[in-house]
């Protein structure tokens, strides 16, 4: 086996680890093959598919692995019975179709694959509505990560290595800047409702309760 097959086939193994492991490099394994893509090494189209392909596996494997060994194992105590009512409140929150949403992006988030992994386990999301919508995600996420390598290696003279790092850097800063600016939205949103429940709503709650004169 040559050594650009060996490295094509084990985008498999590596993106799957990324799932328990986020330090484990999957982004630059797949920016660095979708630039090898581009010098001709092999199809942009295999690189995608195997990614996706291991992004899935590794996804299910933690979805199955928190739901039906772990999930019971933290049942047996307060905080962990208080963590999986927290989840599936969520989940229900968001709906399906939120939560299908909330799989598809966190994967672009630092972390995202591992957080969103473990509490669809942890909340007893249906396996069937989790796959699919991982699925989709990780397709996604590896049209995204091949696609900046590919294009990386196409618009600059820089050698595959250094382009893979350079769409790797890229997709990195952009996926903390997002992670950054939800992390505003969610501050902004206590505080506006440490504001409304603040002493304006207490005093409220007293003049409610003053009788009407006549």
């Amino acid at each position: 086996m040559d050594p650009w097959t060996a490295l094509l086939l084990g985008l498999i193994p590596i993106v799957a680890a990324d799932a328990f492991f986020p330090s484990v490099p999957a982004e630059v394994a797949v920016a660095t093959a979708g630039s090898l893509a581009a010098e001709g090494k092999f199809g942009l189209m295999t690189v995608i598919l195997l990614s996706a392909l291991g992004s899935w596996l590794g996804d299910a494997a933690l979805y199955q692995l928190v739901k039906h060994s772990l999930s019971p194992l933290v049942d047996r105590w307060r905080w962990g019975r208080r963590l999986q009512s927290g989840t599936q409140e969520a989940i229900d929150m968001l709906g399906r179709s939120g939560a299908l949403v909330t799989i598809i992006g966190a994967r672009f988030l630092p972390g995202g694959r591992l957080a969103s992994s473990a509490t669809a386990g942890l909340s007893g999301m249906r396996a069937r509505s989790y796959l699919v919508g991982d699925a989709i995600g990780g397709l996604l996420w590896s049209v995204w990560m091949a696609g900046i390598g590919f294009a990386a290696n196409t618009t600059t003279a820089l050698p595959f290595w250094a382009s893979a790092l350079v769409g790797a850097g890229a997709s990195t800063l952009l996926a903390s800047a997002v992670a950054g600016i939800l992390a505003l939205r969610r501050r902004h949103r206590h505080a506006a409702a440490d504001r409304t429940d603040g002493p304006a709503g207490a005093a409220g709650g007293v003049r409610s309760k003053r009788p009407r004169s006549s």
